[in-house]
C-alpha cells in the first residue's frame, strides 16, 4: 500500500510547498477534494497524473526505496526509467478520457493484486 504521507512530503520537498492546501493547488483538485482523496486513500491517479505532467520518476515518488536506504535524493535529480519513460511517452499522446481509463484500469489492478496476495496469506 502506498504510504500517502510520505508521498506528499515529497511533493512538498519539490515544489517547496507548506501545507496540505497548496499541495492540493499544486495536484490540481480542491482542498476538499485532497482531504477526501487522502481519507479514502484515492489520491493515487491524481498524483499519478500530477508525476507525469512534472516529469517526475512515479517510481521514485511512489516507493520509500531511497528513504530506507538514508537517501535525501530530490526527486528532479534522478531519471526517469525506461518504463516510466515509455508510460510517459505514450499518456502524452492520449486525451484526458483516455488517461482517466488507463488510471481507473491501473488501481483496479493493484487493490486487486493486493486482494489476491491478503487471500494467498491467509490460506498459506
Amino acid at each position: 500500500m502506498v504510504n500517502f504521507s510520505i508521498v506528499i512530503e515529497k511533493i512538498m520537498e519539490r515544489t517547496g510547498l507548506t501545507s496540505d492546501k497548496d499541495v492540493a493547488r499544486a495536484l490540481e483538485i480542491s482542498p476538499q477534494d485532497f482531504s477526501n482523496r487522502k481519507k479514502r486513500g484515492t489520491l493515487l491517479p491524481v498524483i499519478v497524473e500530477w508525476a507525469l505532467r512534472e516529469k517526475v520518476s512515479i517510481d521514485w515518488l511512489l516507493t520509500e526505496k531511497e528513504r530506507a536506504e538514508g537517501g535525501n535524493e530530490k526527486i528532479d535529480q534522478r531519471p526517469m526509467d525506461t518504463v516510466t519513460e515509455k508510460i510517459h511517452q505514450h499518456l502524452e499522446q492520449m486525451c484526458e478520457d483516455q488517461k482517466r481509463d488507463v488510471l481507473k484500469y491501473t488501481e483496479e489492478k493493484k487493490l486487486l493484486s493486493e486482494l489476491m496476495s491478503e487471500r494467498q496469506r491467509k490460506a498459506g
